[in-house]
């Protein structure tokens, strides 16, 4: 058993060693040689650990904002946020979420092997993040032993092939070399079902008109970067200097803020390189794999896989996910909704960035701002609504936080429980 979690959890659970897998089998199907191997499959994992460092980067420039909105709410309560408590779901159930997540995965195999829809997610951390959710869902109604990695693995293998197509269906207007598995696909869906409203011709956020002086805004990094230091100075004001004074550990707050703001953008940079690189091995690669074994395949990748197809649609997108989640706590607050979900702003940067790309091929700069401000405006009360059913997770005080996990988990845990009697 316990060589079997580590060799799921720490081997094929880590997306670079996993991709890198992928890739040296694709290129070795194909014949390359040893040079073009070593070169692909080093370059792929390498790809994704600059993604991943980016990714890193951007959460630590965002702890600030998190702890400024806190300042400004006056608030406290669940926060949504992955790591904590899928940290306390591994220590808890990690066995169980090991079996949940291979089940599901050569389930995924089979069904992209023998089925139309010929899509396989390897996304591999947020399809354990998924695999650790609904093992916690299952044993908080009662289901344990076998039938708890039976109905999981099903549950979550059907999941992780859908997702993939379903993304893979709005993603047509931008790519048809991959798809992206990400637990935000009701965030996709309404994106690209809202931009009907806005019919086929539209304004896109990258056609952005703007006079000479300004032209230097169509450079997203510098965009970014500047619109994070008037974000971060907005709230930290409100939030009071004394307080960005303590979160500055003594750094004079105005340049702290800068500094945070540049590395909020340099993150950003970092992911874009990441993930150009990563593409440019992986997706060759993987044409061995489809030839031999699955014809016709297309991968689900993570999100940031899609940043690069419309820059300013990922920071408007950000801006009005965690605009929405303000309102969504304000109201909260206002009808003593409980528990009381605060924003967990690594969550709007990511799943409202994905969202605002998808809107903006859907419908221009108007889907941008309605969908993403929908999205995360639901995602709150979504949160608040599932984490009673997290059973001994509540006590970590974190929720799964994407919006998948807190509108299909509703159902989920509801039909669940009809089966058990609850």
């Amino acid at each position: 058993m316990d060589i079997l979690k580590t060799l799921v959890t720490d081997v094929l659970g880590n997306p670079a060693i996993m991709l890198g897998i992928v890739a040296l089998l694709g290129l070795l199907v194909q014949k390359k040689s040893g040079p073009d191997i070593l070169l692909g499959t080093v370059k792929t994992m390498l790809g994704f650990e600059i993604l991943a460092g980016g990714a890193g980067m951007i959460t630590g420039a965002l702890a600030p904002l998190t702890k400024m909105i806190y300042a400004v709410l006056h608030v406290q309560g669940v926060v949504p946020l992955y790591w904590p408590v899928y940290s306390a779901t591994m220590v808890k159930f990690g066995t169980q979420v090991a079996f949940v997540f291979m089940i599901g995965f050569l389930l995924n195999l089979i069904l992209a092997k023998f089925t139309p829809l010929k899509f396989l997610a390897l996304t591999v951390h947020l399809q354990l993040f998924w695999a650790g959710f609904i093992v916690v869902v299952l044993d908080a109604v009662g289901i344990t032993g076998a039938t708890l990695l039976i109905v999981g693995g099903l549950i979550s293998g059907v999941y992780y092939w859908l997702v993939t197509a379903i993304c893979f269906h709005y993603i047509k207007p931008l790519t048809t070399e991959h798809s992206n598995f990400v637990p935000s696909v009701i965030g996709v869906v309404i994106a690209g079902e809202l931009g009907k409203l806005f019919g086929k011709k539209f304004k896109s956020t990258e056609d952005i008109k703007l006079p000479d002086s300004l032209e230097w805004v169509k450079d997203t990094i510098v965009t970014i970067s500047i619109t994070m230091f008037v974000i971060y100075l907005i709230f930290g004001l409100l939030a009071g200097i004394p307080a960005m004074n303590e979160m500055s550990g003594g750094t004079f707050w105005p340049v702290w803020l800068l500094v945070t703001s540049l590395t909020f953008g340099g993150a950003v940079a970092v992911i874009l390189y990441g993930v150009r690189m990563m593409l440019a091995e992986i997706i060759p690669a993987f044409v061995g794999i489809q030839e031999k074994f699955l014809p016709d395949a297309k991968l689900g990748l993570d999100y940031p896989t899609i940043y690069p197809y419309a820059g300013t649609a990922v920071l408007l997108g950000f801006v009005f996910h965690l605009l929405g989640s303000i309102v969504a706590t304000l109201v909260m607050a206002a009808i003593g909704f409980s528990p009381f979900v605060v924003p967990g702003v690594q969550i709007n940067f990511f799943e409202g960035a994905l969202v605002g790309v998808y809107a903006n091929a859907h419908g221009g700069i108007k889907n941008v701002i309605l969908s993403t401000f929908i999205v995360g405006f639901i995602l709150q009360f979504g949160v608040g609504l599932v984490f009673p059913h997290t059973g001994s997770m509540m006590a970590t005080g974190y929720a799964y936080e994407a919006i998948d996990f807190n509108t299909i988990g509703l159902g989920l845990v509801k039909i669940l429980a009809l089966f058990k009697g609850g």
